[in-house]
Formats: structure tokens, C-alpha cells, sequence
């Protein structure tokens, strides 16, 4: 103890020294791990870069832009499919009696249309939700399909409507809930899987080869998805078609042709003198045939203007349509 009193200055300067040993000892190994661990992030970078310039095609800084472009282009080409796959706008949140109150407007106003667009329906017809009518209590899960129903059933009818097609004899939609059925309601049901929903229609309606190629053009212009399955064309045999006209016929009474007259022979009997008084044979001569009248011009009515041919009589065309619609997380 004497000795480290007398040195006390020198052993603080060792345990000082000491101390800073041990500390550098401890810095000197968390640099090393460190070291250890950037070597092993530079092996396995250097083993990746390595793997890609054996790939093929090489990745280059050509390739590079080129991939770049061919991104744009996947982009600028997803932008225009969802052009397609409009979303409808989001129905309204409605109780049972808003519900009803909607129900009754929405009905309302499509008559509406098509009294202004020309189109005709029945008295009776609900636009597939006759069987709603009159209820006093509606389920409250069914309520928000029945509203998107209602929804894509104006976009349909806004192309019907567009075309002018002349009647609406029916519209049918995928039932909601298992009491729906009837003439409302086909006998399938909505489609859902990871990418959307998939709502069936069918379209009963009467027009002529301009109102189906209408039909057909909005269907296909539209910003919603429709894609038309099947298309039936028939004759509407509740119409009578017009008749067709008959081509005009010769004027009755007019003169006929004029007969033509030719000139007869005659024959001479043999034993009569020729000339000079001899006998010669039997001779042919023509006879005297009085002249041919003149032929009278007949008066021909001018004629009475074009003349239809072919009329175009109204057909019956049935449509199987399918409303597509993204997922949210697809739009």
C-alpha cells in the first residue's frame, strides 16, 4: 500500500491506460463483425450481378430502357382497359322506406324516358321488380344489390333508349334472394370471383335492323363493360307486317299489236296458154291483197312513280347480356 501511495500518479495512469486497452479491444472487435457483415452484403451482391449478367438478355442499359418503354406501354394500355370498366356511381344508403320511396321514383323516371325517347311498354311493366311492388318490408341485406341492380338497368335502358327501339316487351335480372321468381327473374345468378362481379340481363324488345345495330353500337361504346352472349332475330309476329306492293301491271284495255298481213299465191291451172300462146305449166302468182290499215298509236298511261318493292317488316330480338364490373381494388 505504501508503494501506491508513493505512486499513486503512475497507477492511475496504468489503470487509466488499461481501461482505454480494453475499450479500443472492444472497438476493434465490433469493427471486425462489422467488416464480416459487409463482406458477406458484397459476396452476395457480387453473386447477384454476377447471376444477371449470365441472364439473358443481358441487362444492359439499352435492355434497361427498353424494359422502361415496355412498362409505359403495359400502363398506358391498362389505363385504357379500365376506360372500359367504368365504375358505376355508388347507390345511395337507404333504410327499408327510403328504400321503397327510390324504388318508386327510379321506376317512374324510366317510364319517363321512354315516353320521351319513343318507346313503348306495357301498363304493367316494373322493369323486372314487380315483384317488389307493394311490399311493406324489404330485407335489409338485399337492399344495396337491388340498388346496383337498379343502377345498371338505367345504363341498359339508356342504350334501348338511345336506339329507339320501338317496345319493350321485357327485361329480366338475376334474382337477390331465392323467394324472387317469376318473369322478374332468369333462372341464374350473379358471378363473383377475384377480379369482379359478373351481373346477367336478358332484353326482350321490337325494332328493325337500325334499332339492333343501335342496340349493339351503345353496348359497345358504352363506358360500362356489357358484353352481349347471344342475340335471338325473329319475325315479331305480333305486328302484322305491311305488305308488300305489287308491281304495276299492264294498263287493261289497251290496244293490241297489229296483225300483219302477208301476200297469198294463187295457183294458175296447167293447160292454160303462157306467153305467145304456148302451153306451159302450171304457174304461181301472187293474188291481189288489199292494203293493211294503218295501226292507231295507243295512248300509254305515264307511269305513277317508284314502286316499292320489298318492305322491311318488324322482328323480334331477344339480347343476353352481362353487366362487368371490377373490384374495388381492380379499378
Amino acid at each position: 500500500m505504501a508503494w501506491i501511495k508513493r505512486n499513486l500518479f503512475f497507477v492511475i495512469i496504468a489503470a487509466v491506460g488499461l481501461g482505454l486497452t480494453g475499450y479500443c479491444g472492444f472497438l476493434l472487435y465490433n469493427s471486425l463483425g462489422e467488416n464480416a457483415g459487409v463482406s458477406n452484403d458484397y459476396q452476395t451482391k457480387f453473386s447477384e450481378l454476377t447471376a444477371m449478367q449470365q441472364k439473358s438478355p443481358f441487362p444492359s442499359k439499352e435492355n434497361i430502357e427498353a424494359a422502361t418503354a415496355d412498362q409505359e406501354r403495359v400502363r398506358s394500355f391498362l389505363g385504357d382497359f379500365r376506360k372500359s370498366f367504368a365504375p358505376f356511381p355508388p347507390p345511395p344508403g337507404e333504410d327499408e322506406k327510403g328504400f321503397s320511396t327510390y324504388l318508386v321514383d327510379s321506376l317512374a323516371r324510366f317510364r319517363t324516358e321512354a315516353t320521351n325517347a319513343g318507346v313503348e311498354l306495357r301498363e304493367d311493366f316494373f322493369f323486372s321488380f314487380s315483384g317488389l311492388m307493394g311490399k311493406l318490408s324489404y330485407p335489409s341485406g338485399n337492399i344495396a344489390p337491388w340498388m346496383e341492380q337498379l343502377q345498371e338497368i338505367h345504363a341498359i335502358l339508356n342504350v334501348l333508349y338511345n336506339a329507339k327501339v320501338n317496345y319493350l316487351y321485357n327485361l329480366q335480372r338475376a334474382p337477390v334472394s331465392p323467394d324472387e321468381s317469376g318473369t322478374d327473374c332468369l333462372p341464374v345468378s350473379t358471378v363473383t370471383n377475384q377480379w369482379g362481379v359478373v351481373s346477367p340481363y336478358k332484353i326482350v324488345f321490337r325494332g328493325f335492323s337500325a334499332e339492333i345495330a343501335g342496340v349493339l353500337k351503345g353496348f359497345a361504346q358504352s363506358s360500362n363493360c356489357f358484353i352481349v352472349k347471344a342475340i335471338i332475330v325473329g319475325p315479331d309476329t305480333s305486328v302484322q307486317p305491311v305488305a308488300v306492293q305489287a308491281l304495276l301491271e299492264p294498263t287493261p284495255g289497251a290496244p293490241a299489236a297489229p296483225a300483219r298481213y302477208y301476200p297469198q299465191q294463187r295457183q294458175i291451172p296447167s293447160g292454160r296458154s303462157g306467153r305467145g300462146g304456148i302451153p306451159g305449166p302450171a304457174m304461181q302468182r301472187p293474188a291481189y291483197v288489199p292494203a293493211a290499215p294503218p295501226p292507231v298509236a295507243a295512248t300509254v298511261a305515264a307511269p305513277a312513280g317508284p314502286v316499292t318493292v320489298l318492305t322491311e317488316s318488324p322482328l323480334l330480338v331477344t339480347i343476353s347480356v352481362d353487366v362487368v364490373k371490377l373490384k374495388a381494388s381492380e379499378h
